[in-house]
């Protein structure tokens, strides 16, 4: 059994002058990462290993989730291709896991996380919204044959930070 977290960085700051990997988040972003590290303490959620794009939005994302789920900050693996990858590319990725890690969490980027989420949900409804979180299982034994079993949806979150 293999458990997927696509988790989409939340909302950063408006692109300046500097590279876009190096916008950070912004107050509704860092409310948004810890809204969702909140529910998956909530729903007893937590993967074996993190990975993350590089982009500064994307990694605080994931730091704040892993924080909040007493995840180990050092062992966030970052993972540049994610930042530059497609939907199949990115599919790529989950295949090539170590299959000893039976979930997996990846911090992205839209489009290509929502069309992850599209494809391995089967719904096309599936709009991946800033620091979203979708949670899928499978009942593969490998992450190489992740698209050959039926796929089921635990969970889709999405953080609304006018709760106060």
């Amino acid at each position: 059994m293999k458990t997927l977290y696509l988790l989409r960085h939340g909302h950063a700051e408006t692109k300046q002058k500097q590279p876009d990997e190096e916008r950070n988040l912004d107050q509704t972003g860092r409310k948004e990462a810890l809204l969702t590290g909140e529910k998956m303490l909530k729903e007893t959620l937590r993967p074996d290993i993190i990975l993350s794009s590089h982009a500064n939005r994307a990694y605080q994302t994931a730091q704040i989730v892993a924080e909040t789920l007493a995840y180990p900050i050092k062992n966030i693996a970052i993972e540049k291709e994610i930042y530059y990858t497609d939907q199949e590319a990115l599919l790529d990725i989950i295949k090539r896991q170590d299959n000893t890690n039976n979930s997996l969490m990846i911090a992205g980027h839209n489009p290509t996380i929502t069309y992850v989420a599209q494809i391995l949900s089967k719904n096309q409804k599936h709009e991946m919204p800033t620091a979203g979180l979708l949670v899928l299982e499978c009942a593969t034994p490998t992450w190489e044959d992740i698209l050959k079993y039926d796929i089921k949806e635990l969970l889709f979150f999405e953080p609304d930070t006018s709760i106060k």
